[in-house]
């Protein structure tokens, strides 16, 4: 009786071992098959994106010549040098903020050289539909004066994200949204998702004056 519990055992470890073995390589399988369709459709995201952040004419790759910072917050930022000619025109910078209501959100912000908001998109998140989302998406929204037009071309209308458009984030100090005594809107019911917007948009301008020098040297006049 010992004995069959035994090779009972033994059976159904071997079942258990295989069955993990095949299990591992079909995910194996799967991530190389659909390795390089992710990548090509980040980097086609990653290009569109760039279209809409009113970045001056460039025919760099910006993405090609991008370094990564750890800001003392712990947002990662992604710093990207716009070029025409060789020239320095702009920077694109990527924050991702941990401190979104559903995970991190991601937003990337188009700088001049004097560090000054030209545009801002949220490019990541998952936010809660209806609350969250309407600080994050940008969308031409249907109304009884608009019914029959078409959406217009170009970077559609977001307050939230809007209110940033000129500024220049200080080196000092917090930007905060008014509900914390700060001075930027937010969405009501989706405060945590406008505080970590407005966040992350802060730690990409510090970020960037910080680190700024670091793509102006050897810059063709």
């Amino acid at each position: 009786m010992k004995l069959k519990e035994n090779e009972n055992v033994l059976v159904l470890g071997g079942f258990l071992g295989i069955t993990a073995l095949i299990s591992a390589l079909v995910l194996a399988l799967v991530f190389t098959v659909t390795r390089e369709p992710i990548e090509r459709m980040q980097k086609k995201s990653l290009q569109e994106s760039f279209k809409l952040l009113s970045l001056p004419d460039f025919d760099n790759l910006p993405h090609q010549e991008a370094k990564s910072y750890i800001s003392p917050e712990k947002f990662k930022v992604i710093i990207m040098p716009v070029r025409k000619n060789g020239v320095l025109k702009a920077f694109a910078v990527r924050s991702i903020s941990p401190d979104g209501y559903a995970g991190e959100v991601e937003v990337t912000c188009g700088f001049d050289l004097q560090k000054k908001i030209l545009a801002v998109l949220v490019t990541r998140q998952q936010e809660t539909p209806g609350l969250g989302s309407n600080v994050c998406e940008r969308k031409f929204r249907k109304t009884l004066f608009n019914l029959f037009k078409a959406a217009p071309e170009g970077l559609p209308p977001n307050p939230i994200l809007d209110q940033f458009h000129g500024l220049t984030v200080p080196e000092n100090g917090s930007w905060q949204v008014k509900r914390d005594g700060g001075t930027f809107d937010f969405v009501t019911g989706a405060t945590i998702t406008s505080r970590a917007v407005t966040a992350a948009v802060e730690q990409a301008g510090k970020t960037l004056h910080i680190h700024r020098g670091e793509f102006m040297e050897n810059v063709k006049k």
